[in-house]
């Protein structure tokens, strides 16, 4: 399967443009929020916009929820397209997605700025920012149900295909989560998440100094760890790394950038 991946932060218009680079490279599946669509129709997976918060939302459209990611890779074996487009904020994202789905490995990546003016774009996020709205790629009849007191309306659009005109219909909702504002999560959390984790690892006796800054949406994480003499550090550190990377980007939606760890003291046990 030929993997595609449209990229662009969010509310940039990517829902909105989906279906016509669909049309362009003749690409029948698409995965858009926690959703596997397939020509106009939801066939697996659960929406982001469903969910009741932010962090709720970015869990649900990595896929991070077993039953949801299996049920869309059963969709997928099913279905035996050869062609498939991610939708996904970053490049990190939507090989996150590839990697859940076990898709194979990005093909080729699309930046939103290619196939939309800065107008369209600047256009696209003031709607999203102030009218909290989103779009969906499929009817309004596929989420109406989902989406009851949601739902604010339907978006046409006609395009060519084998010299015949086709009409496809986009949704655009309101989620629930538009109505909570942005979602920040304090220093003093992602410090104690941090501290949770090494409670977890009896091979690390104590710690010092544990430093969390945030900057354009991703973590780096500053830690000193006194740990017991006679393990292998190298490999017991770059252990604890992978697992504390991915430890806090399942609880937070953060992207963790960089993690430093200096192992100041080795305990010998008595």
């Amino acid at each position: 399967m030929k993997v595609y991946a449209l990229v662009g932060p969010s509310g940039t218009g990517k829902s909105h443009r989906a279906v016509l680079l669909a049309n362009q490279y003749q690409i029948p599946l698409i995965v858009d929020d926690g959703l596997l669509i397939y020509a106009g129709k939801i066939m697996a997976g659960s929406s982001a916009k469903r969910e009741e918060s932010k962090m709720g939302a970015i869990r649900r459209a990595l896929f991070f929820d077993e039953k949801q990611t299996e049920e869309v890779k059963k969709c997928l074996k099913k279905l035996n397209e050869d062609k498939i487009l991610i939708l996904g904020t970053s490049t990190g994202m939507v090989e996150r997605i590839d990697e859940r789905l076990e898709l194979g490995g990005i093909d080729q990546y699309i930046d939103i700025k290619d196939i939309s003016s800065a107008e369209e774009i600047e256009k696209a996020l003031s709607v999203r920012n102030n009218e909290g709205k989103h779009v969906i790629p499929v009817p309004t009849i596929e989420v109406e149900q989902d989406f009851s007191g949601y739902l604010l309306h339907s978006l046409e659009l006609f395009f060519k295909k084998d010299n015949q005109t086709v009409r496809h219909e986009k949704s655009i909702v309101r989620p629930r989560f538009s109505f909570y504002g942005n979602l920040s999560i304090s220093n003093r959390v992602l410090v104690d998440l941090i501290e949770y984790l090494i409670n977890k690892y009896p091979k690390i006796t104590e710690f010092k100094k544990v430093k969390v800054e945030e900057t354009n949406n991703q973590l780096f994480i500053n830690l000193s760890l006194e740990i017991v003499y006679g393990i292998k550090i190298r490999k017991f550190i770059k252990e604890f790394k992978a697992a504390l990377k991915e430890h806090l980007e399942n609880n937070t939606g953060i992207n963790v950038k960089e993690i430093n760890i200096e192992v100041y003291s080795l305990k010998v046990r008595e």
